[in-house]
């Protein structure tokens, strides 16, 4: 009688191991199963998940240390493009490949739906003749380029990004457009659910439900949502035909995943989806980031439009010196000149945006005994004052008690430094009773619920003044304003961080940007900036270049100091409940990594953080290596010690900064 022949499986247990081990396991299965399949493994003494990577027939007899398979959990749980991009995720970000594959992998569960009777007439999409040829242009490259566009340069950017998003139905593929920060989903599905069917639209985000989530994650699947609207998360979905990925606001960090495995770079997988999927990448911001211009000049990334650039911007901006007022003894975060500015906005029953670059009460606080920084025993950050008297760390979410006392000294009494979103609330609040004021920030932001009141208000023109933080200088989220007030230009500049005049000037251009789109509804439009030490050089520096010289300035400055773009960052974090330990294992990693690379022509830089009694974090001590190589792929005897090594650290590759 002849015998079936049996299938020898490749499988990628769901559970964490060592980088130095292979990520794969054979095993036996009497019926061919389809890569990228679910299946139940016996692994040890453990019942685990795993998904099969290949399937062959096994040839001759099979040992007997090789396991069968339990069964088949579900044969199309990843398509063969989403384990492409699980492999190079985790070859890239060295990050355990069963932690990369649950990113894949979404909560299985239904809903009930709701049957909705109301049919809304959609809107008809039509192009300006400029925006309209370009587009056509765009699909008719075959290569897979990376394209910018810059939304300054369009005719009407929301309009260009319905006709692409129209181009591509009429292709009967999808479109894939990523944006930094939940609180433009609201209003980015409103815009197109009133030019677009809403079967066709599929929006992922952390806050709905599981069954929702999953609904629309079968939708992408099966190809009948061809509209995605997502965060960075949406590039792990299970595109049928995908044919175009837009990064909205491409210079935000809040692209970059820096807190948990795999640490990975959105724009950087964006680029590789694109690239095994054949489909257009297209970068968008009303600027250029550092990183962009960059590769616009190596000819990496092709502008649609020529790029627009604005004249030095500090005549546009009205600095106030803040070390003036405290010597008026004005000690609030309002200078005279904001006040007036904001209350003859008022009078004109016109809007107002306060920016505030951290929120809370106070940027830090400081006993007044020891001058003890108040920091967060799990994380090490500062705490902020809370209006409950209490104090709270932004990171972790750890909250003290209603009277804390200082972790040194014990003492009761704080000083509170800097300013925070509530602070600002606080102070506007009592001068100005009657206004309609709304404040945007991690705290205020954190639900759904939540986004979508801020959009109704600000898009009904319910609120008078608005104050927030980064989350919302984006596309999709402000009412016409007559008047922009930043709060703490230093908050910005005094942090010491590579990009930070980058990101002030981004911020700086984006005022200048809103106030450009509201120039025609109000009759004097002003920005107004304080700071304690405008003689600092960023602002001689926007007093007389273009803003693409200065962005080309911050690119011969990165050169020169061998930061990225021109280098890659690789962060090595150590941590240990010993100091001694923690310290000489990172003196040992310094040591090997320099002899790695000492008898090779690799160009690199090497600096070390080490260990302070405020970097604690859950109990741990916390040192870091941080390592400058070029922009190529990690050398391989390097990416080897990283691998062997990786029981010793947690790594960062492309870490955002030194800190």
């Amino acid at each position: 009688m002849k015998t079936s022949p049996l299938y020898r499986l490749e499988i990628a247990p769901l559970v964490i191991l060592p980088l130095s081990k292979s990520p794969f396991f054979s095993y036996l299965s009497h019926e061919p199963v389809l890569p990228g399949s679910k299946v139940a493994i016996s692994f040890g003494k453990r019942s685990l998940q795993g998904i099969v990577f290949s399937s062959d027939i096994f040839l001759g007899q099979a040992p007997s240390w090789m396991k069968y398979i339990t069964k088949v959990i579900d044969p199309k749980a990843l398509t063969s493009l989403q384990l492409s991009l699980a492999l190079y995720i985790t070859q890239e970000y060295f990050a355990p490949l069963g932690k990369t594959l649950l990113h894949f992998l979404p909560k299985q569960t239904s809903r009930k739906k709701k049957v909705s009777s109301i049919v809304t007439p959609l809107k008809k999409i039509s192009l300006k003749k400029q925006d309209d040829v370009l587009l056509k242009n765009l699909f008719l490259e075959s290569s897979p380029m990376i394209h910018y566009v810059q939304t300054t340069a369009t005719q009407d950017f929301d309009l260009w990004l319905l006709g692409l998003a129209k181009k591509i139905l009429s292709r009967k593929k999808q479109l894939l457009i990523i944006v930094p920060e939940l609180v433009l989903l609201p209003a980015l599905e409103k815009l197109f659910t009133t030019y677009f069917h809403s079967e066709n639209i599929a929006l992922l985000e952390s806050d709905i439900s599981d069954g929702l989530y999953f609904e629309y994650w079968q939708k992408i699947q099966n190809g009948e949502a061809k509209i995605i609207l997502s965060t960075r998360q949406g590039l792990f979905a299970p595109f049928l035909n995908l044919d175009a990925i837009v990064v909205l606001e491409e210079q935000e960090e809040s692209y970059k995943q820096w807190n948990m495995t795999p640490r990975y770079e959105a724009k950087n997988i964006a680029e590789e989806l694109a690239l095994l999927s054949g489909a257009k990448l297209i970068l968008s911001s009303h600027l250029p980031s550092v990183e962009s211009l960059y590769r616009i000049q190596k000819k990496e990334c092709l502008p649609l439009y020529p790029l627009t650039m604005l004249p030095p911007i500090l005549p546009l901006l009205q600095i106030v010196n803040l070390r003036l007022e405290r010597f008026r003894k004005n000690y609030s975060p309002l200078s005279q000149e904001l006040i007036y500015a904001l209350t003859e906005t008022l009078q004109k029953k016109e809007k107002a945006l306060l920016f505030i670059h951290r929120q809370g009460l106070d940027a830090f606080s400081v006993c007044e005994n020891c001058k003890t920084i108040l920091r967060c025993p799990k994380s090490g950050h500062t705490l902020s004052s809370m209006k409950d008297g209490r104090f709270q760390c932004l990171h972790c979410r750890y909250m003290t008690d209603t009277f804390p006392s200082c972790p040194t000294c014990g003492h009761l009494v704080f000083r509170h430094i800097g300013f925070g979103t509530e602070k600002v609330e606080k102070e506007i609040k009592k001068m100005f009773p009657g206004a309609r004021i709304l404040r945007a920030d991690g705290s205020t932001m954190r639900t759904k619920k939540d986004r979508q009141k801020f959009f109704e208000s600000t898009s009904l023109g319910n609120v008078d003044i608005l104050i927030g933080t980064q989350m919302i200088l984006k596309r999709h989220t402000l009412p016409k304003l007559s008047f922009i007030g930043m709060i703490d230009a230093d908050s910005l500049l005094s942090f010491p961080d590579f990009r930070a005049d980058e990101k002030l000037f981004h911020v700086l251009t984006r005022f200048v940007e809103i106030q450009g789109h509201s120039i025609h509804s109000c009759a004097n439009p002003r920005i107004i900036v304080q700071t304690f030490h405008p003689e600092n050089s960023f602002f001689q520096k926007i007093s007389e270049k273009k803003s693409d010289i200065f962005l080309q300035y911050l690119l011969d400055e990165r050169e020169d100091l061998f930061y990225p773009p021109f280098s890659r960052l690789i962060t090595l974090i150590f941590q240990d409940k010993n100091e001694t330990t923690v310290l000489s294992h990172l003196k040992s990693t310094e040591e090997k990594i320099r002899t790695l690379l000492k008898d090779t022509d690799i160009p690199y830089r090497m600096s070390t953080v080490p260990q302070t009694k405020q970097q604690k974090k859950k109990g741990m001590f916390v040192a870091k290596i941080v390592l400058r190589i070029p922009r190529q792929k990690i050398p391989e005897q390097l990416s080897s010690f990283f691998k062997k090594q990786s029981s010793l650290f947690t790594l960062d590759i492309d870490s955002l900064s030194f800190f």
